[in-house]
């Protein structure tokens, strides 16, 4: 048989359409928490509508039909032929009359926008959490985005349960000497490509009072636009700003340590950007509703929401680039840590 590529408006599935391929659509919308109920193979209107809160939260144009950049977005397959044997085995109806296909390897069925989701995520260590609830944690923010950064990944079965998101997913894990960074970055491989990666040891840690402090970031390169973004994330030193603790013989050395450590990440997000680059900064900041890069980038979170109770600590920003802007902020708070992850949509022009 021969496989034609599909167009920019082709429809895969839509309702009407049954088989494995549309059980797979469901259990991934499932999996984000989107479509409630079972998932019997059968593309009708609940599984319409659970697309569509997918194309909202994408900001895609809302038909409630899959596509090939919905196909693509979701990894559904390599492969699909329209009422022959697809990926799963079985029939699958109503996608092409019949056509043999290809799931086309670009996104976009309408064209180049760009959209991109990205997370940062603390999966409370300490004290550290049973593995089921690391996994549960770690496929959770995975759900919500395609670009993630990780803080908090300390033991080693931490890493694990980033590692076992599968072949899809990228990583950068470095190692300080034999130390584990537990600040990791991973993207999904079918929207980005690495460019460049790096880190950087702010300060030094003290004898029970804290860790090593550090700043990882990746350049990577999207697929869809062929732009590049720097993606930024880190966690600084704990207590520094807590009322109640300002009196610990510890905390003139915390501050001390947060502006050393907030001063190097400011010279390199201005290094970033003085070569160019789109960046985005996510992490755990430990300082509570506060512009802790003043003006010099735009919050896409609100200072005041709430990521750690009622304190806001968790904070994504991106720099002023007119080729990047902030489409919507969402949280993700069914989490076992004691922090939400904070979810930012962006789009490149």
């Amino acid at each position: 048989m021969a496989h034609h590529k599909i167009g920019p408006k082709a429809v895969i599935l839509k309702a009407g359409s049954h088989g494995p391929a549309v059980r797979k659509l469901e259990n991934e919308l499932k999996e984000q928490g989107l479509l409630k109920g079972p998932a019997d193979g059968r593309y009708d209107k609940r599984t319409a509508e659970a697309v569509k809160r997918f194309e909202h939260r994408n900001d895609r144009k809302e038909d409630g039909k899959v596509g090939s950049w919905i196909w693509n977005k979701l990894n559904l397959g390599d492969r699909f032929e329209g009422g022959g044997s697809n990926p799963g085995g079985g029939q699958v109806h109503g996608g092409n009359g019949g056509t043999g296909t290809h799931a086309p390897n670009t996104a976009g069925d309408t064209g180049k926008t760009g959209t991109f989701r990205t997370v940062t995520a603390n999966i409370k260590s300490n004290p550290e959490m049973p593995q089921s609830q690391v996994v549960h944690d770690v496929r959770k923010a995975a759900a919500q985005g395609d670009l993630i950064g990780w803080q908090e990944i300390g033991p080693s079965r931490y890493f694990d349960a980033i590692k076992g998101l599968g072949k899809e997913w990228g990583h950068y894990m470095p190692k300080d000497g034999n130390l584990r960074i537990p600040v990791p970055i991973s993207w999904k491989k079918s929207e980005w490509d690495l460019q460049d990666s790096g880190f950087k040891r702010t300060h030094n840690g003290k004898a029970k009072v804290s860790p090593h402090r550090y700043i990882t970031w990746v350049k990577l390169k999207n697929k869809e636009t062929g732009e590049e973004v720097v993606r930024m994330n880190t966690h600084l030193v704990s207590g520094a700003w807590t009322k109640s603790k300002l009196d610990r013989p510890s905390t003139p050395w915390r501050q001390e340590m947060w502006k050393k450590h907030m001063a190097q990440l400011d010279s390199m997000v201005e290094r970033f950007e003085k070569q160019g680059h789109k960046v985005v900064v996510g992490g755990d900041f430990n300082r509570n509703h506060y512009k802790v890069l003043g003006n010099d980038v735009v919050y896409d979170n609100k200072l005041n929401v709430g990521t750690h109770g009622k304190s806001t600590l968790d904070y994504l920003m991106h720099t002023r680039d007119p080729e990047l802007k902030h489409v919507r902020t969402q949280y993700e708070r069914r989490l076992h840590s004691d922090h939400d992850a904070v979810v930012a949509t962006y789009r490149l022009k």
